[in-house]
């Protein structure tokens, strides 16, 4: 709980001083961040909404200069102003590490051929797992969203071991296998990633049974 407070504290510090919506909301509540002594504080501190984050639209919450952002992800942005983010080059190698941590908790190694079938672009999508993947060694297929035919023939010709997709593509994919004729043994998959959207335990063991994978929620 030391460290948390440390970093608690430290994260207070610069906010106050960097992001006027942050000064302006502790100069309200005659608060200052060296107010903030432990973690039985922490109600003492105002919410962030995802009000105030699209109200500060594009670079308001940003902590850093623009200069050291080498990454802006953003919302689609429906309805109202995008929600921006700023990624610098030491959070890019935090989101890398962070992600090869849930990958190997689920068990991925550098042996594995991962096939990610997220969108690559202004939503973050893909690319945590991608940098993670290759953190740990692993082959990266980026095939992105879309086309199953081609996501099922780059599955079977790759050996792809890893599928990272969302719960409802998983299930399009083992459609396409049974379209097409593919016993799903002719593959190599052995460990299904979900994410994007909810799901539960009926959807994971039908995602397993047709798979024949492991899946594992993201």
């Amino acid at each position: 709980s030391q460290l948390q407070l440390e970093r608690l504290q430290a994260t207070l510090q610069r906010v106050y001083r960097d992001v006027k919506f942050y000064r302006r909301q502790f100069d309200r509540l005659g608060l200052l961040p060296e107010d903030i002594v432990s973690l039985e504080d922490l109600p003492r501190l105002p919410f962030t909404t995802k009000k105030d984050l699209a109200a500060s639209y594009p670079y308001g919450m940003f902590a850093v200069p623009l200069r050291e952002v080498v990454r802006i992800h953003s919302s689609s942005g429906s309805p109202g102003n995008p929600l921006v983010v700023g990624y610098t080059s030491r959070d890019l190698r935090n989101w890398a590490r962070l992600a090869a941590r849930l990958l190997t908790a689920a068990g991925v190694t550098k042996d594995d051929v991962v096939q990610i079938t997220f969108n690559y672009g202004l939503m973050t999508g893909g690319f945590g797992i991608h940098y993670g993947s290759e953190v740990l060694g692993a082959s990266v297929i980026p095939t992105g969203t879309g086309n199953t035919f081609r996501q099922v023939q780059i599955m079977r010709d790759y050996r792809t071991t890893v599928l990272v997709a969302t719960p409802s593509y998983a299930l399009v994919i083992a459609d396409k296998l049974q379209e097409i004729g593919l016993d799903p043994k002719e593959l190599h998959l052995r460990i299904a990633l979900m994410g994007g959207e909810p799901w539960d335990e009926a959807c994971r063991q039908e995602i397993e049974s047709r798979l024949l994978v492991q899946a594992f929620d993201l």
